[in-house]
């Protein structure tokens, strides 16, 4: 259900939200408008990024870069008191990735039978950590870069929605609070002209290889739990995702092959509120094996971050977050690797949010970064990644409604 729209449709998805803004009467009392009983929402977001040493998230910010940007807008409507129907199109930039296409983010019809038992079918949000649902909307966070080593941005349109279908249900659990659930099965898609293509030819590049053709991948299964504890504001989870059977084909010069692949994603979370305060924590275990001409080969990549913020006025919040990505748990010193500080990434971030009014939201970020995990060799040609220490700020303006 994902498909690329041409690049004249965007247009029309910007004249789409300029006109649910315009006609929509934004008052206190209703966010998004109501057109004929069909609810729309919309967002926009601009950013620009810099970086000192290296090139990263996008192929140009040691120069500046304002190829950084989200947009979307979604329609819903209720069809009766159990039944109701919704998508939403996307558009996004990430320097030489995305370059705005337009997409079908997510489209389904969802039956709620019960609280505790509801089925939704066609394109859905992959329940992966407490973020990934919601990780487009600028305006649900504080930070403007989500920690990479679990929501990597290059892998986003991999990661993000699933073809399907899903049981989910939240059941009371009386003075042990209540337990949310959800289960999925269905097929996750990989533009290779987009942010995963990127990333696997980088990967693929010091080998001398690259992708020769659309990656492709069976059912994959997903399921979340989500407890929230008898203690108020806090609530923890535990997701997975399980993709047993992806096809990556390659060429190494005039020679074509296959690897077959798979991978398991399980993610730990936990999040407490109290009044203006945000404290979070989450902790990503992956395990990746493939197999290219009879060899197999498996690795575990670990990740995991801390996160606060604080509300101290309704128009001004101070975030932090502390992470660390490591691509292979099993050598986080980097003893296998010619370049070692390849080995980890360590990342120490800084934001500060300003909410303007109900709908605009301005943030300024920096982040103080050890080691280059997630720095591709195709966004940095030439470069020895000498430099372990290293610095980037991202700024973003957002509107939503």
């Amino acid at each position: 259900m994902e498909g690329v729209i041409p690049m004249k449709k965007l247009f029309l998805l910007m004249a789409a939200i300029f006109m649910a803004f315009t006609l929509g009467a934004l008052d206190d009392a209703q966010a998004g408008t109501d057109l004929g009983g069909v609810q729309i929402h919309g967002f926009i977001s601009q950013g620009f990024l810099y970086t000192d040493t290296y090139n990263y998230l996008a192929n140009d910010t040691k120069d500046g870069s304002f190829e950084y940007n989200e947009m979307g807008i979604n329609f819903g409507k209720q069809l009766n008191d159990k039944l109701r129907i919704g998508m939403q199109l996307f558009s996004r930039d990430l320097g030489d990735a995305a370059n705005n296409k337009v997409t079908v983010d997510w489209a389904y019809a969802d039956y709620r039978w019960q609280d505790y038992l509801g089925l939704r079918a066609g394109r859905i949000k992959l329940p992966i950590g407490f973020y990934n649902e919601t990780r487009d909307m600028d305006m649900l966070r504080t930070s403007i870069v989500l920690p990479q080593g679990i929501y990597n941005d290059l892998l986003r349109d991999n990661m993000i929605a699933a073809n399907g279908v899903s049981l989910y249900g939240n059941v009371g659990l009386k003075a042990a609070g209540s337990l949310e659930y959800q289960l999925l099965a269905g097929v996750t898609q990989a533009d290779v002209d987009n942010g995963v293509g990127k990333y696997t030819n980088s990967g693929l590049a010091p080998l001398g290889g690259t992708l020769d053709g659309d990656i492709k991948s069976d059912t994959s299964y997903a399921g979340a739990l989500r407890w929230e504890t008898p203690l108020k504001g806090l609530r923890v989870g535990y997701s997975i995702i399980n993709s047993p059977f992806i096809q990556v084909p390659v060429r190494f010069g005039a020679m074509p092959l296959e690897i077959d692949a798979s991978r398991n994603v399980q993610i730990y979370s936990a999040e407490y509120t109290w009044r203006d305060l945000i404290v979070a924590a989450e902790y990503m275990i992956r395990k990746d094996e493939s197999t290219i001409m009879g060899l197999t080969t498996s690795t575990t990549a670990e990740s995991y971050y801390l996160s606060a913020a604080y509300r101290f006025v309704d128009w001004f919040t101070l975030g932090a977050y502390y992470s660390e990505f490591y691509p292979n748990k099993d050598h986080k010193d980097g003893d296998n690797l010619a370049i070692a500080n390849n080995a980890w990434e360590k990342d120490l971030a800084l934001t500060l949010r300003f909410d303007i009014n109900d709908y605009w939201i301005f943030k300024i970020e920096g982040h103080a970064v050890n080691g280059t995990a997630n720095v591709l060799c195709s966004d940095n040609p030439g470069n020895d990644f000498a430099d372990s220490q290293w610095y980037y700020g991202a700024a973003k303006l957002s509107f939503s409604f």
